[in-house]
C-alpha cells in the first residue's frame, strides 16, 4: 500500500493551521461571553453536614430542585461516609452537579489567628506567679450610683438626658440605682447611648463585664463597644445576644488594644426604637494569658526585668489554658507554674507576651493563613470529599476573614494582609488541583473585591487587603454574593477573565424580582454564568418562585 508524502514546508504550514484552530477554540472556551443562558443554576444549603437527618433533608429537596431548573447543589463536605453513596446517587437521578464547600474554619483551636499581647506583668510571690495590672483600668460610676436627676456623673457624653436616658431607682441589680434607656425612637438618629473615656496599655488583653435587663426590647440590638479617641474605629468586635425581654443577664467580652493607649466605651444602641433595656455594675480590667493559643506561629516568651529571657521546660512548664475555648471569650486564667529547677526569684516581676483568640460578633473567628497545619487539614477535606462525592466543583470558604495578618508566622512573611490572602488562596487552588484537576474551583467574591472587603482598615485584619484579587487566576471562578452593588462589582471581576456567579435571595428575596433587578444591571457584562439561591437560614419555600425569575421554568 502507497503512501502520500507532503512537503516539508506544506507540513509545517498545516501543523501552524492546526495549533491556531486549536488556539481560538481553548479561547472561545475560556472567554467570557456576554447573556449566554445561565449555565450554573444552583441551591446552597448551610447546615451541619455530619447530621446524617440533615442529609436526608437536603436530598429530599431534589425532586423540587429538578423540577425548578436547579442543576447544581452546594453543601458542606462534611457529609457522613454512610450517607456519601446515596447522595451521589440521588444528586445523578435529579441531574444536580455536587458542589463541596471546603477550606472553611481551623480544625485546631490553637491554629485560629491570634492576636499580639506584648510584656505583660506578672508577680511572683511565694512561688505562685501572678497578673498584675500594669496601669489598671477601670469604669468610672460603673455602678450608676453616682448621678444627679438623670445625669450620670463620670461618664463623658449622653444622650437625651431625661427623654431616652434615666437614672432607675427601682429596678436594678445591685446598689441603688441603674442606667435605663427607653423612648429611643424619641431620638432622630434613633440612637441612645452613653460613653465615658478609657486609658488603656498597647497590646494588652481586656475583660469587660456587664449586666442587662430587657423588657419588649425592639430591636434587641444592645451593645457595648471599645472605639478609638475619634470614634472613627473599633477595639473591640465582639457582640451579644439579647433576648427581646429578659431578667439581669451577666454578659461577658474580651478585646485586644493593640497599640491604643487611649479609647472610648460606649454602651447602648445605634439602631433603637421601642422597649426598655437596664444596664448595671459594668467593669473592664487587665487580663492575662485567656485563650492563649500554643503553636510556632504564636510563640510565649517570659522574661524578667532585668532581661533575662526565661525558658519554658527549665524555668517553668509548659503554659496552656486548659479551657480554651475560641468562642468562649472569657474564662479563669491558666496559671504559669514554675519548674523545681527554675532560675525565676521569689518577688521577680515578669514580662509574658503570648498570643490570644479575639471573636467578631458574636461567634465569628478564623484560622491562620500562614498555619501549615490548616493546609493539610485543607488538603484533607478535598481527599476526603472526592473519594466519597467526586464532585463536580469545589467552592472555597475564602469570605469575611476578619482577623488576619496578626500572628508571629504571619508577620514574618513581611506581607499586606491583600498579599497574604493572595498567597494563601493561591495555595488553596493548587490544593483542589493537585487532587481533582478536572474539577471547577470557585470562590466567594467579597475578600477579593475593591468595592466590598478588600479594603483598607476591615475589623482586625493587620493592614491592607487590596492586592488580594492577584491571588485570583482564571480557572478560579467567583460566587458574588454582594447583590446590594446590583452588579457594580461584576465589571471588576469580567475585567479579569473570571467567570461569576450571582449568589442571590439571601433570605428575603421571596419574589426573586431582586434577582431579576441584579441580572438586568448586569446586561452585558461577560461572564455571568449562572446564580445560586443562598439562604443561611433554612428557608426554601421561595426556591422556585425565586428561580422562575433567575432563569426560567425549564
Amino acid at each position: 500500500m502507497s503512501t502520500l508524502t507532503l512537503p516539508a514546508s506544506f507540513r509545517g504550514l498545516l501543523t501552524v493551521f492546526a495549533c491556531l484552530l486549536l488556539f481560538t477554540r481553548a479561547y472561545s472556551l475560556a472567554k467570557p461571553k456576554a447573556d449566554a443562558p445561565l449555565q450554573k443554576r444552583w441551591l446552597f444549603v448551610w447546615r451541619d453536614m455530619t447530621d446524617p437527618k440533615e442529609v436526608d433533608r437536603m436530598i429530599a429537596r431534589f425532586p423540587r430542585a429538578k423540577a425548578s431548573g436547579y442543576n447544581g447543589v452546594a453543601f458542606s463536605y462534611n457529609v457522613p461516609a454512610s450517607k456519601a453513596a446515596e447522595l451521589h446517587q440521588s444528586a445523578k437521578k435529579y441531574g444536580l452537579d455536587l458542589i463541596v464547600i471546603v477550606m472553611g474554619g481551623a480544625h485546631d483551636k490553637n491554629d485560629v489567628e491570634g492576636v499580639a499581647v506584648k510584656d505583660a506583668l506578672f508577680k511572683v510571690e511565694n512561688g505562685a506567679v501572678n497578673f498584675v495590672a500594669d496601669n489598671p483600668t477601670h469604669v468610672n460610676s460603673g455602678d450608676f450610683e453616682n448621678v444627679r436627676d438623670n445625669h450620670f456623673n463620670g461618664w463623658g457624653f449622653q444622650d437625651d438626658e431625661g427623654v431616652t436616658t434615666f437614672a432607675d431607682h427601682a429596678v436594678v441589680h445591685s446598689g441603688n440605682t441603674s442606667l435605663r434607656m427607653e423612648n429611643i425612637s424619641k431620638n432622630q438618629y434613633l440612637h441612645c447611648r452613653i460613653n465615658q473615656p478609657l486609658k488603656l496599655q498597647p497590646f494588652r488583653q481586656y475583660h469587660i463585664s456587664f449586666w442587662l435587663k430587657t423588657e419588649n426590647l425592639t430591636p434587641a440590638d444592645a451593645e457595648v463597644k471599645i472605639l478609638t479617641p475619634d470614634a472613627q474605629g473599633s477595639l473591640s468586635f465582639q457582640t451579644f445576644h439579647t433576648e427581646k425581654t429578659q431578667d439581669w443577664k451577666q454578659y461577658h467580652l474580651v478585646f485586644n488594644s493593640f497599640s491604643s493607649t487611649n479609647a472610648l466605651l460606649y454602651l447602648g444602641t445605634w439602631n433603637g426604637k421601642n422597649g426598655k433595656m437596664w444596664w448595671d455594675d459594668i467593669q473592664i480590667e487587665e487580663i492575662g494569658l485567656v485563650n492563649v493559643l500554643r503553636r510556632p506561629g504564636c510563640p510565649v516568651t517570659i522574661k524578667g526585668e532585668g532581661g533575662t529571657v526565661y525558658e519554658e521546660g527549665r524555668d517553668y512548664q509548659k503554659i496552656v489554658d486548659p479551657q480554651l475555648h475560641p468562642w468562649i471569650a472569657y474564662h479563669d486564667a491558666p496559671t504559669i507554674k514554675l519548674t523545681p529547677n527554675t532560675r525565676i526569684q521569689n518577688g521577680e516581676r515578669l514580662r509574658v507576651s503570648y498570643y490570644h483568640s479575639i471573636i467578631v460578633y458574636e461567634d465569628r473567628i478564623n484560622g491562620c493563613l500562614s498555619e501549615p497545619r490548616i493546609f493539610e487539614d485543607w488538603k484533607g477535606e478535598v481527599k476526603r470529599a472526592n473519594e466519597l462525592l467526586h464532585p463536580a466543583a469545589f467552592l472555597m470558604s475564602h469570605d469575611e476573614i476578619r482577623i488576619m495578618n496578626q500572628c508571629a508566622l504571619c508577620q514574618s512573611k513581611r506581607m499586606t494582609a491583600g498579599e497574604l490572602l493572595a498567597w494563601n488562596v493561591h495555595k488553596a487552588a493548587q490544593i483542589i488541583r493537585d487532587i481533582r484537576p478536572d474539577a471547577e474551583v470557585w470562590v466567594w467574591n467579597d475578600m477579593f473585591d475593591p468595592l466590598h472587603n478588600a479594603v483598607d482598615h476591615y475589623y482586625a485584619v493587620n493592614g491592607t487587603l487590596k492586592g488580594s484579587w492577584k491571588g485570583l487566576d482564571k480557572g478560579i471562578g467567583i460566587v458574588n454574593w454582594h447583590g446590594g452593588l446590583k452588579g457594580k462589582n461584576c465589571k471588576f471581576f469580567a475585567d479579569m477573565g473570571l467567570r461569576q456567579i450571582l449568589s442571590g435571595y439571601y433570605d428575603g428575596d421571596e419574589s426573586g424580582a431582586e434577582i431579576a433587578e441584579w441580572q438586568a444591571k448586569t446586561k452585558g457584562i461577560p461572564g455571568i454564568v449562572g446564580a445560586m439561591y443562598t439562604t443561611w437560614e433554612d428557608k426554601y419555600d421561595a426556591m422556585e418562585a425565586w428561580a422562575g425569575k433567575a432563569w426560567g421554568r425549564r
